[in-house]
């Protein structure tokens, strides 16, 4: 199951075994610990947010298929 820290801060690190259940809880944890993020009071454009996630959990998903 793919194991992946969040992309904002390293330390919230959770497991889920879709990208879809892995948003769920990374959106529980940003609305706790990055509502800046989430209100959309960055520098960064819209969609830029799910783009690296997107990226991050694909790389936790290859990580994964690696371990025996």
């Amino acid at each position: 199951m793919p194991r992946m820290a969040c992309i904002d801060c390293g330390v919230f690190v959770a497991e889920a075994e879709s990208w879809q259940a892995m948003l769920v809880k990374m959106m529980q944890h940003h609305l706790e610990d990055h509502h800046d993020v989430i209100s959309g009071h960055t520098d960064r454009p819209a969609g830029a947010w799910m783009e690296r996630f997107m990226m991050a959990y694909r790389a936790a998903e290859a990580s994964d298929a690696k371990v025996p």
